[in-house]
């Protein structure tokens, strides 16, 4: 099982990772968070969306080193 930190995206484009949230999802099973975006200034680089713009939850796989 890999692990997962939560993302929030707001209708005006604000990202927001939940503190101390994550998600246990099989090994490569990223649907339905298939819309991939880098992110700066967050302890991930990358983020998958459920929607592509607009309001939505998303997932980044959580690296070992940057904990929750």
């Amino acid at each position: 099982m890999s692990k997962y930190a939560i993302y929030i995206r707001t209708k005006e484009g604000y990202i927001e990772r939940m503190r101390n949230v994550i998600s246990n999802r099989p090994d490569g099973a990223l649907a339905p968070y298939v819309h991939e975006e880098s992110l700066a200034g967050f302890p991930e680089p990358t983020v998958f969306w459920v929607t592509h713009a607009g309001p939505s939850i998303g997932i980044a796989p959580l690296d070992s080193r940057s904990g929750i």
